[in-house]
């Protein structure tokens, strides 16, 4: 259990906290995402210190746990650690980098300088035009110095001499010499503040970060628990694992799935419901990697599964993110199902679809659930299906009046739709064009107006493609177009003629009556 959280805060001079990053008493933490300032972002951040405006208050994290750092900084690779321990930036990565790589005398300091990098923090301020910029090489010009020289007193001293020596008016010179000196006083007296928290684990750290994070790269649970797992000799970072995952999801159109799900699920495989385990400490445990590697090919079966067999063609139609959690599970621990285990595992999907399986049941009956699908993948229970009241059958919400995919109940509709079209064959994702979504007359979104299909790439005939000149798809029910394949869309050459309002309603009863038989075929009771 963490140990309740202390906060801190505190202001300090800026020329202090590049101090305390030379002594090692700030690190970065491998859950940072990378730099991404651009010059422009640069040049902003010094211009409004030079207008003394605030740059916003720097987070100094002391958590209960101890995290691999990162020791880059900027261009600067920073070994040192301070004797008293330090903090970690939790808030206020991007300033401090360009603050530290832009400040530090390359020329002087004992840590190991990327000169490459360096160029890209090599900020100079005109003394002339009075203004920042980045010269793409070394400026001749006296006048463009390096802003480190504006904080160094003898690097500041000798450019004093140097402008003193040339040949210019004393009046301009005693004009570039105040230029610099009101600019150099500036950025030594400029107040920084900042707070400390001291204590605290990941989830607060992640709880704390979201709420004052608004416009730096977002730092998910899952880059912090890298910072714990870290282990370069076995090339193991969680961040970037997942990250690929994303990747290779593409394929099924899950790349957009949250990744803090992805982490939940490699939890769960540890023989507990995620909410039951504490990430901090399955970290340490010697077959994390090992879990986490096999997890991560069973999440991408486990949602082939979804998208092949049950035709949940992206991310949005699946119902619950549980379900990709259990079906994980499942396949985390049978590597070659039989057909039978499968059969019991889509009817699974459809019985926690359409009961609201995941919304009628509290954290203690949902652990209880996963008990008992476990009870069926060891052999224990033939009824992967947890019932609180095995009695009374689960019964299903009445017919949606609105096509809204927030909604589980349309979300089961627009799923019995789409594999009705498919007559609940299996699908394969190579032959797989997109999922369409189509409605049978322009401007009702109702659901018996729409018309999901799932599109290949190559067509027999054809005869789901719409005509791009169509802006809906009631030219199907013209006599010179109907085809009795269309019967799989609810679409009935007795429609032919007939209103949209009529349409409509010999739809909806025939989608009602299919859905009907194949819920009350899951013995579930179906309402109107």
């Amino acid at each position: 259990m963490s140990s309740p959280i202390k906060i801190i805060p505190k202001v300090t001079r800026l020329i202090h906290m590049m101090d305390m990053i030379n002594k090692g008493e700030i690190k970065i933490p491998s859950f940072q995402r990378d730099y991404i300032w651009n010059k422009g972002q640069k040049i902003d951040l010094f211009e409004s210190i030079q207008l003394e405006y605030p740059i916003g208050t720097i987070l100094l994290w002391k958590p209960d746990n101890e995290f691999n750092v990162n020791h880059e900084l900027g261009p600067y690779n920073i070994n040192k650690i301070s004797k008293n321990g330090f903090y970690y930036i939790l808030d206020g990565f991007q300033r401090l980098s360009t603050l530290f790589g832009s400040l530090t005398n390359p020329n002087k300091t004992n840590h190991i300088v990327d000169q490459d990098k360096r160029k890209d923090f090599s900020i100079h301020y005109d003394l002339e035009k009075e203004e920042f910029n980045i010269p793409r090489s070394e400026p001749t010009d006296l006048t463009n110095l390096p802003i480190y020289k504006l904080i160094d007193t003898y690097e500041y001293l000798d450019f004093v001499e140097k402008m003193k020596s040339k040949s210019l008016k004393k009046q301009n010179i005693d004009r570039l010499i105040g230029v610099g000196r009101k600019l150099s006083s500036t950025l030594i007296d400029y107040e920084i503040p900042y707070v400390e928290i001291h204590g605290g684990d990941i989830e607060k750290a992640v709880n704390i970060f979201s709420k004052v994070n608004s416009k730096g790269s977002p730092i998910s649970k899952d880059w912090m628990v890298s910072a714990l797992t870290s282990n370069e000799a076995k090339d193991f970072n969680l961040g970037e694992i997942i990250e690929n995952l994303l990747n290779e999801l593409n394929e099924y159109n899950f790349q957009d799935l949250k990744r803090e799900v992805i982490l939940q699920c490699i939890q769960s495989s540890f023989g507990k419901i995620y909410f039951d385990l504490n990430i901090e400490d399955l970290v340490k445990r010697a077959d994390f990697i090992e879990k986490t590697y096999k997890t991560i090919k069973s999440i991408k079966i486990a949602i082939q599964f979804l998208y092949e067999e049950l035709v949940v063609l992206e991310r949005k139609l699946l119902p619950y993110n549980n379900q990709l959690i259990f079906i994980t599970y499942f396949f985390n621990q049978i590597d070659n199902p039989s057909q039978k285990q499968l059969k019991k595992l889509k009817k699974w999907f459809w019985i926690t679809t359409y009961s609201n399986y995941f919304t009628i049941y509290s954290l203690s009956k949902i652990r209880t659930a996963f008990e008992q699908f476990k009870d069926f993948i060891e052999g224990r229970n033939d009824n992967p299906v947890f019932n609180d009241k095995p009695k009374i059958p689960f019964s299903i919400a009445e017919f949606p009046k609105k096509v809204f995919r927030g909604s589980v109940r349309y979300s089961a509709l627009e799923l019995f739709l789409l594999n009705h079209s498919n007559d609940f064959e299996k699908v394969n994702s190579r032959d797989i064009d997109s999922l369409e979504q189509y409605y049978l007359f322009f401007g009702e979104k109702i659901p018996e107006n729409l018309v999901p299909i799932v599109q290949y790439f190559e067509e027999e005939d054809n005869r789901f493609i719409k005509p791009a000149k169509y802006k809906d798809l009631q030219f199907l029910l013209t006599k010179e177009v109907y085809k009795p394949i269309f019967q799989k869309l609810f679409l009935t050459e007795d429609m032919i003629g007939k209103s949209q309002e009529e349409v409509l309603k010999l739809r909806k009863e025939l989608i009602i009556k299919a859905e009907r038989k194949f819920v009350e075929e899951l013995d579930l009771i179906y309402e109107i």
